[in-house]
């Protein structure tokens, strides 16, 4: 019988992934923002109509609008957001403690940010 056999624990991964806290927490909340605007998108897909306006900051009219496809993009690039910015944490810790914990804090507020994004195109789409 082997008994060097080495088990997963994702407690030790994570804590040698984000050592801090605060890091693991932001972390933790940006990932639940993703995947709660994947179910959401998920639960009102079909409900959408066929074009919908996802482009606030260009002029107003048909520059703002976008196939109920392009929606996916939101949680999308909250998710992708997470998984670089643990990379560049894990990367930089070495140059400074307090790097890391600055891109898990702004992982999490883009998050917010895409969830009151998601909000503001339902919204715009019921009223």
């Amino acid at each position: 019988m082997i008994k060097n056999k080495k088990q997963f624990n994702i407690k030790e991964t994570a804590e040698q992934l984000v050592p801090d806290q605060l890091g693991r927490s932001s972390y933790l909340i940006a990932i639940l923002i993703g995947i709660l605007m994947f179910v959401l998108i998920g639960a009102i897909y079909t409900k959408l109509p066929p074009i919908i306006p996802l482009h606030f900051t260009l002029p107003w009219g048909e520059a703002r609008l976008a196939s109920k496809l392009a929606i996916l993009t939101l949680p999308s690039i909250t998710l992708t957001g997470v998984v670089v910015n643990i990379a560049l944490g894990k990367i930089s810790a070495k140059l400074s403690p307090l790097l890391p914990r600055v891109l898990a804090v702004a992982s999490m507020i883009v998050a917010l940010m895409m969830v009151v994004s998601l909000f503001g195109i339902i919204q715009s789409l019921v009223l």
